[in-house]
C-alpha cells in the first residue's frame, strides 16, 4: 500500500477508496485502479483504488469507476461545496 501512495505521489495524482463510504486501509495489495495503468490525468485527479487487506496473491477483477474530480478531504469523501 506503501508503494501505491509513493506513486500516486510522484504522478501528481490523488489516491481515493474505490468505496467514498469506506477510509483507505494502510496496509494491503491494490487489486484494481480506476483511471486504469497506463491513462493520463492532470495533476490532483483522483484516482480510485481497490484494496484487498488479506495475504491474497492480488488478480482484481473488480471494476471501478473513476471518482468525479473536486475537493475532497483527507478520507477521500467529497467535501461539501
Amino acid at each position: 500500500m506503501g508503494d501505491a501512495h509513493e506513486l500516486a505521489f510522484e504522478a501528481r495524482v490523488v489516491v481515493v477508496a474505490a468505496d467514498p463510504d469506506e477510509p483507505l486501509p494502510a496496509t494491503g495489495t491494490v487489486i484494481a485502479q480506476a483511471p486504469g495503468a497506463g491513462t493520463r490525468v492532470a495533476p490532483a485527479h483522483p484516482v480510485a483504488i481497490a484494496v484487498e487487506s488479506g495475504g491474497g496473491g492480488g488478480g482484481g477483477g473488480r471494476r471501478l469507476t473513476t471518482p468525479e474530480p473536486g475537493p475532497r478531504d483527507p478520507s477521500g469523501s467529497k467535501t461539501p461545496a
